[in-house]
């Protein structure tokens, strides 16, 4: 087991801050743009390009950013993840419709350094920084957005940067209580390390959000298509159990030999429990007022299990 989560650990690194390795796979750079935005999206799987309705819209869809009846104020959320391996994730957005802004900041820890031979050297670490601002707009029924990021990376001593432009949109239907979306995330300029470059993480989002009649439920579905892996599909649901009380739940659907590799089947892990439950997410949210707390869960497998908690409050 020890030698399949030092395995695992290196992988890790590896995709999230060695471009040259992850190209390999065809992948990109930045994958800590791929891991969401709060408690509350992350709870419905990440279905959440045509919901929108809070801070996660800087980062799935900008159109959410848009005035409407009621949505007047100021809104500002801060989330922390204890991601995987000692990794963390710390962000923070504040709304003052139409415009908004977004930070997050991406941690790995602790890596172990190695040289060229496999021998061990000193300890070293490695982070991300993403910082977003955006803007909105309604056009009746229609919502469009856009908003312009900066992309920063840094291991050991090298460091990488990048500026790269979301726009999405939002329609809500007339006759029925069915909201239609699409975003895309991450158009922009390579990562550049040393002598080599990568592209940015981009992903198209569609889908589509209902809130039918007298459920007290949300229903959302979303289809992903990223530019360095196969198509997700992406299913999410909120439920107001009762005032101040909401359950979470979501699915993203991955590849048979990605899910293999993220629960240890290629080195004969047979375990079971929670972090099994690979591509399942779970959440609940407490409102008070002005005030609300959202807790989400995603299950990695060998790797464990992702905690994110979300603080937010109008004012």
């Amino acid at each position: 087991m020890r030698s399949r989560m030092k395995f695992m650990t290196a992988f890790l690194a590896a995709a999230f801050f060695l471009p040259g390795a992850a190209a390999a796979e065809d992948s990109s750079a930045a994958q800590f743009l791929k891991l969401g935005f709060g408690a509350r999206a992350l709870g419905m799987g990440e279905a959440f390009v045509a919901v929108a309705d809070d801070a996660a819209a800087m980062h799935y869809n900008p159109a959410g950013l848009a005035s409407y009846d009621g949505g007047e104020g100021r809104y500002a959320a801060f989330s922390h993840s204890w991601h995987i391996q000692d990794m963390g994730i710390s962000q923070a957005a504040f709304l003052s419709r139409p415009w908004g802004a977004a930070l997050t900041y991406f941690s790995s820890g602790e890596l172990e350094g190695r040289d060229d031979y496999g021998g061990f050297t000193r300890n070293f670490t490695a982070s991300d920084i993403a910082l977003s601002v955006g803007r909105g707009k309604a056009y009746g029924r229609l919502k469009a957005g856009a908003a312009v990021k900066y992309v920063g990376q840094k291991i050991k001593d090298s460091s990488a940067n990048s500026v790269a432009a979301d726009a999405g949109a939002l329609y809500s239907l007339e006759t029925a209580p069915v909201t239609f979306g699409a975003s895309i995330s991450n158009f922009g300029t390579r990562v550049k390390f040393r002598d080599e470059s990568f592209p940015l993480p981009l992903v198209l989002r569609a889908g589509a959000a209902v809130r039918p009649a007298g459920w007290k439920t949300l229903l959302a579905a979303q289809l992903d298509l990223p530019n360095d892996d196969g198509a997700s599909l992406r299913l999410g649901a909120e439920y107001s159990a009762v005032s101040g009380l909401r359950l979470r739940l979501g699915y993203k659907t991955s590849s048979s030999a990605d899910k293999d590799a993220i629960l240890g089947k290629e080195l004969g892990d047979t375990g079971s429990g929670v972090s099994n439950l690979y591509g399942f997410f779970g959440g609940l949210g407490l409102s008070y007022r002005d005030f609300s707390l959202d807790y989400a869960l995603a299950p990695y497998g060998d790797l464990g299990n992702a905690h994110r908690f979300s603080l937010a409050f109008k004012f």
